[in-house]
Parts: C-alpha cells; structure tokens; sequence
C-alpha cells in the first residue's frame, strides 16, 4: 500500500486533507486505487501483531501565508488509524494528545506502539515532546487506546527507534546528542553515549539479529543522512543491542555520501542501499548508483560493493522495501510535484545478484503460525542451508519503522529444515514475517508468510 498527498491539491492550504492512496500486488503488477481517511502523507506507520497497518499523524495543513504569524508553518493532525488488509478498510483509532507531521512509531514486543516526534498542530512547527503508547484491540475492526506516559526533547523529525533484546527501546538521532534508551514499563528515559555524527534530512537505520550461533549478534546500524554541517555525509555507525551501553562504533562507510536514500534488509542478511542524493537540499544530485554490503548486516568489517544503477531518481519522498519474491521496490521521488507529474511518476523493481546465481530453492510446505520458543519444520525442493525472517517493510523518508531481520537457528536434513523462533518478544515481536530459506550458495526462496505469536 501507498499512499501521499493528493497533487490536484498540493501546496493549497484549504486542501490540505486531501490525500491518495493505493494497493498494488507485487504478484502481478497491477493495482488500483482506494480512499485514505484523510491526508496521511508524512505519517508514521508500523504493522500490528495480526497485519493491521498503524497510521499514526499525518498532514493537518499545508504552511499558510495568511495565517497569523507564528502558526504559519506545517500543522500535524492528531489523527491515528489502523487498516485492515483483509477488508481494506480504515478504522480511526483515539486521537493522539498532540499533533503529529513526521512522527515515529515502533512496534513493542507486546504488541503495543510507541509514538514519539513529529511536528505538532499549532503551525509553530515546534516537535511534539509528548510520549504516547498505542494498545489495540484483539479486534481487527475494533478501537484501542492511547495513553500518555510522559515527554522528552527529541533533536528532529522522523528519529530511529528499535526495540531491543533487553525489551527497551533505543532512539538514536538525528542529532548525534539523541542516543536514549526508552523503558517502556515505567516510560524513563536513559543516556546512551552519543552517536559518532549527525544524521540529519534524512539517514537510514536498520536492525539486524543473527540468532543461529550460539551466542546472538544484534546490530543496530544507522547510515547516512548529512552531517551538522548539512553535507552529506558516509559516516555510518552501529551499536550493539545487547549491549547499548557500550555505545556507537563505526560502520564501513558507503562509496558514496548520501542523504534521503533506502537501506534494505535483503534475505541473505546482506544489505542494499538505493537512491538519495549528493546535494544539500532534498532533491538536487540525485545519486543512482545501488551498493550493497558484502556480508550479513551483523559482520561489521565488511564492505560496500558497488552495483549497477537503478533507472528512476529516487531521493526525497522515494522508498523502498523487499518483496516476497526477494526483489527489492524502489519508488521515484516527487521532485516535480504537479499532477501531470504524478501521473508519471515510477516504480522499479531490482533484482539483487544473488537472483542472478541459479534458481530459486521452492518451499513445499511451511507452517502459517509458529509459536516463540518452538522449532518448525519446512520442506523444499532441494537442501537448503539457512532460514531467515524479515518483517515487511513500512517506511517513509528513509526511515523503515517495522524492517527488522532475524537469522534462525536450523538443522538440516536433506530437503527438511527444522527451524526454532527465539523465545523473545523483543527479539521477535508478535506479527507476520516473511520467511525465506538460503541453499548454501546464499540464493533465497519465494518467502512463505508466517505469524509469530
């Protein structure tokens, strides 16, 4: 699902509600539009336990000239929905204390939704401190709560947010000053050693857990973005999630600076950045040339390879996410923000090189719910030599709130494969995961969609 403004209405303060949406199926190319509940262009987003999508802020109003002075900028609406893939249908959730443009949302191992940032309602464009914590229903259909659990001074829009092994959530950037853990039991924050650089207008995070040794590696890395200097910057660094309190490394850098570009996790726990560009404002020196880095995410001394560009300018306003068929979507950015524009506006699908390497190994069979602390068993085409997980992709400004990654523990036996989830919710929070299994060539299947609970 996409969704933006609507371009007939852009920039026109007294549309500013109007928005656009649509779904489109990867499977066959073809989509269709649908009604959003309003404009929920520059919201924050995340995919709830049973494959909702939570939508939280969005655009109130477009910045007004003609309004008094001090409430001129971009407002943030109050509003937050979920939708219902299986009806596509919207249903509004409580409204938020604050208003939010630009706000951050993550997912708790519970199930629960953190709301954090975002410009707030009055067009000062000050950004909201306001803490607030989503709970939803056991009902697709149904209404669930916000609550407010406290403030705290964030540094900029859209900041980086992942839950952690030891269940609290790390806020990093875009400031190199924001480096916070959140408890979500008691909503106290604590300092982190801060981060290496700035990320500013706007960097990538990910996060990243090999669970299949004996001893689980989670990496958080945050890349790109520009400097406090507003140059655009390669300075990639990471930190460790079971053990934030050392503080942030350095991460090999990318070939080339970037800011307002993607990072995706791919299935062979490789990562591949797409887009942004190499100027200082948000569209100028668009970069297209793809890098891919050499080893899984959690290897922090490998490198970044150069691949062959993508065709579309995919800076400001681009996203990216992997399909279950472990091709990556890249959309184009709206440099040009007309609706005769928009009507051409692209879409690309990348193949990564492993799709180059021989066929794909099948999944015969797999289970559709796995249960936290059980091993399952899928059956392939051909011996496979690893499994991984990823959750689906729900990104906006180079900032993907529901991406994470876990490499599972397995054994193998000719053509089964007996795989166990860790038992952790923060490792592994509640929902639906696309499961892929490697050959030992590091080629992956077609993703079987499994739920996690």
């Amino acid at each position: 699902m996409f969704w933006s403004y609507n371009p007939n209405d852009w920039d026109k303060p007294a549309n500013s509600m109007n928005g656009v949406a649509y779904i489109w199926d990867p499977a066959t190319r073809t989509g269709r539009s649908i009604a959003p509940p309003e404009n929920i262009w520059c919201a924050g987003q995340t995919v709830l336990a049973d494959g909702r999508v939570f939508i939280a802020g969005g655009n109130l109003r477009y910045p007004d000239p003609n309004a008094p002075p001090g409430t001129q900028g971009w407002k943030g609406t109050l509003t937050t929905y979920t939708f219902n893939p299986a009806t596509e249908t919207f249903v509004r959730q409580p409204d938020m204390v604050t208003g939010r443009w630009y706000p951050t949302t993550t997912k708790l191992g519970d199930n629960r939704v953190v709301i954090t940032s975002g410009y707030d309602e009055t067009g000062s464009e000050a950004i909201s401190r306001e803490v607030e914590i989503f709970t939803p229903t056991a009902s697709p259909d149904g209404v669930g709560t916000i609550a407010f659990v406290g403030t705290h001074t964030f540094s900029g829009l859209y900041p980086f947010q992942y839950q952690l092994l030891g269940g609290s959530m790390l806020e990093a950037g875009p400031s190199n000053y924001s480096s916070y853990l959140f408890n979500p039991a008691n909503g106290q924050w604590t300092p982190l050693p801060i981060l290496r650089g700035s990320h500013w207008s706007y960097g990538n995070g990910i996060i990243y857990t090999d669970a299949s040794g004996t001893t689980t590696r989670q990496v958080v890395m945050v890349a790109g973005g520009q400097d406090d200097f507003r140059a655009p910057t390669s300075g990639n660094e990471w930190l460790d999630g079971g053990a934030p309190g050392i503080g942030w490394n350095a991460y090999p850098r990318w070939i080339q600076p970037r800011h307002n570009s993607n990072t995706v996790i791919l299935p062979d726990g490789k990562l591949l950045t797409m887009g942004g560009n190499s100027g200082q404002n948000t569209y100028d020196g668009p970069v297209l040339q793809a890098e891919m880095y050499s080893t899984q995410a959690s290897e922090t001394i490998g490198q970044w390879q150069q691949m062959l560009p993508h065709a579309i300018q995919a800076a400001y306003h681009s996203s990216a996410i992997l399909l279950p068929d472990a091709t990556v979507l890249l959309s184009q950015d709206d440099m040009d923000k007309s609706a005769a524009a928009a009507a051409q506006h692209k879409a690309q699908v990348y193949w990564p090189p492993y799709l180059f390497m021989g066929a794909q190994p099948q999944i015969v069979s797999a289970p559709a719910t796995v249960t936290r602390g059980q091993g399952f068993v899928v059956t392939t085409d051909r011996q496979v030599a690893s499994a991984m997980l990823v959750a689906p992709g729900a990104t906006t400004h180079g900032v993907d709130m529901h991406q994470r990654a876990i490499r599972l523990p397995v054994q193998v036996n000719n053509t089964t494969l007996t795989a166990t989830v860790p038992n952790s919710a923060a490792m592994v929070p509640p929902g639906y995961y696309m499961l892929f299994v490697l050959d030992s060539a590091g080629i992956p299947s077609v993703a079987s969609f499994v739920r996690i609970s």
